[in-house]
């Protein structure tokens, strides 16, 4: 993978000198102002435009941190339920602490898209209505131009129909009034889109393994969206707009698909992870999952989705955020938001980080 002959593992167990280093690297690159390459291994940092093929990479040559359910809030932690005792930070502190891509789970209550978990079970959250949770990007977004680009995926919860009579069952319309509200927060040139990846290429597929992506430069602070579901709802979606024309979500799809460009890949040790990607797909795969994470003499699980070449590795213990006990946490070196990807990244940037 190339890591920093001076880097420790991705999952750690944090202690307190180890903090106080990487708060004075987080200063060090505040100060340093704007788009900061920090090359691994080296003492100084030097700005993007230095090597000017980093802002020219396309944006599937990268490596983020994202969080599951990101919106969570366990305040009462449950025996019966112990997968659901943790909480995260506000959307807009893990942007902060170098988030880049957060995972939120939809219900439609009555008409107005809700953020939470579980119906009646598990509905703490740090952003009731998904319309707050985008206003509290797109500040964050406003008050940091030029951030690397931020990626959403929406799952549609199924389950609380029936439970709670407030609560409707998705279908094509609430599709179209959900693609209406991000385009309202977030208005298209601060978007990346599946119009924007397919170009004039004939699908969305062919434009990833030809074309390709667009480059960090052009994506600079914009998000992209991507729809959590591969059954109905994915098909309410895409009926009438071909390779996604005219949506503003890109697709949980798969490579046999027309609109496949991005992919869920939860299980980082899939084999098939590192020659999608190699291919042009844009991928999220999990670093651990229902509070389970590394464990010694185990192979690493962590280690695995680092290694695979999944542009987003999700966690529930990101920056800021340990988890009790063992310590373990997601973030690269320097709690950078983003590195060039070990996969497909050009050999020459592999091992570089890029912070804001």
């Amino acid at each position: 993978m190339n890591f920093p002959t001076d880097a420790r593992p991705f999952g750690h167990v944090a202690n307190p000198l180890r903090t106080f280093v990487v708060a004075l690297k987080r200063v060090s690159f505040a100060l340093a102002a704007g788009m900061i390459l920090v090359p691994g291994a080296s003492v100084g940092v030097a700005r993007a435009s230095s090597p000017q093929g980093i802002e020219d990479l396309p944006i599937n040559q990268l490596q983020f941190i994202g969080t599951h359910n990101s919106y969570h809030v366990r305040a009462k932690p449950s025996r019966n339920f112990p997968s659901l005792n943790y909480s995260h930070a506000s959307l807009d502190v893990q942007l902060d602490r170098g988030v880049r891509s957060v995972e939120l789970d939809l219900h439609d209550r009555d008409g107005v898209f809700e953020v939470f978990h579980v119906v009646k079970i598990d509905e703490g959250t740090t952003c009731r209505h998904l319309s707050e949770a985008l206003e509290s990007v797109r500040k964050w977004s406003d008050a940091h131009p030029g951030h690397l680009p931020i990626s959403f995926l929406f799952e549609l919860k199924k389950d609380g129909v029936g439970l709670d009579p407030s609560i409707r069952a998705f279908d094509a319309a609430s599709l179209d009034r959900l693609d209406s509200l991000l385009r309202t927060v977030f208005p298209a040139a601060r978007c990346i889109t599946p119009d924007d990846l397919r170009g004039t290429a004939a699908t969305l597929r062919q434009a990833g393994e030809t074309k390709g992506w667009p480059t960090l430069a052009a994506s600079r602070g914009k998000v992209l969206f991507i729809l959590h579901d591969e059954g109905k709802l994915r098909d309410f979606y895409v009926k009438g707009h071909p390779s996604l024309r005219g949506r503003v979500m890109f697709v949980r799809s798969d490579e046999t698909r027309d609109d496949a460009a991005t992919l869920v890949m939860d299980n980082p040790r899939d084999s098939d992870i590192p020659r999608l990607v190699k291919t042009g797909f844009f991928i999220r795969t999990r670093a651990d999952g229902d509070l389970h994470t590394d464990r010694p003499g185990r192979p690493s699980r962590l280690k695995a989705a680092m290694e695979s070449g999944a542009q987003i590795v999700s966690t529930d213990f990101p920056a800021g955020e340990p988890q009790a006990g063992s310590g373990y946490l997601v973030e690269f070196p320097g709690a950078a938001p983003c590195r060039v990807n070990p996969i497909n990244g050009p050999t020459s940037f592999r091992g570089q980080t890029l912070a804001q």
